[in-house]
């Protein structure tokens, strides 16, 4: 499904990524373990469009996602979607959290009428170990791993092939983050998509992952 061609990537003299190749094959669990500053974020970045690459390439079933000279392919990226491990930037902070799902499914035309959109939101919080409860606040009204688990939901409405997880439950304890990427797993691999799993945590990562990607100093 993904296929990372010799990334390379610095900011001034310090080399993040160096030369850096690997695949993700449909319905794996692949895992990005190294400590803090390694790259795992700029590598999440470079696959979701956030960072272009020095050099290298990525393609995204069989077709050219990103590369320097050629930008990075927003139609075909589209079908990733990344979960920050900083979650309230990524939810308006006037919008309730219904609203803001409410709104999602719209824009996508992801169901019909309210009660079809009233049953997707309640099964997509299902699916993160979400009470409903969460969709009459506002995001500084819930607590950062209720605000995580939201992000992720927005997430898994658009049913990405890849969804990457860049420390997106890191505000969970072990017990409830193992619950939550299980269903999740379970989510998108059901519908043919991948997971990318980034974290520093090595136990969390072997006992997720399928295959385990580790990144290493310079």
């Amino acid at each position: 499904m993904i296929e990372v061609k010799g990334i390379s990537k610095s900011f001034g003299e310090k080399t993040v990524l160096d030369n850096l190749s690997f695949s993700i094959s449909e319905g794996e669990t692949l895992g990005i373990y190294g400590r803090s500053g390694i790259g795992k974020t700029t590598l999440a970045r470079i696959l979701s469009g956030l960072t272009l690459p020095d050099s290298g390439e990525v393609w995204f079933s069989d077709e050219l996602l990103v590369s320097r000279e050629k930008g990075y392919d927003r139609a075909l990226g589209s079908s990733i979607q990344m979960v920050y491990q900083h979650p309230y930037a990524s939810l308006d902070p006037n919008q309730k959290i219904k609203d803001s799902l409410v709104e999602l499914i719209k824009y996508h035309k992801m169901a019909k009428g309210k009660d079809e959109i009233d049953t997707l939101i309640e099964e997509t919080l299902s699916s993160v170990n979400l009470s409903l409860s969460v969709l009459s606040h506002l995001p500084r009204q819930i607590s950062g791993g209720e605000a995580q688990r939201v992000a992720l939901a927005r997430c898994l409405l658009m049913n990405p092939k890849l969804l990457i997880m860049d420390e997106a439950t890191s505000m969970l304890d072990v017990m409830v983050q193992a619950n939550v990427f299980k269903e999740v797993q379970s989510t998108v691999i059901e519908k043919g998509g991948s997971v990318m799993l980034i974290s520093h945590d090595r136990e969390l990562v072997d006992f997720l992952s399928d295959r385990i990607l580790s990144l290493n100093d310079n």
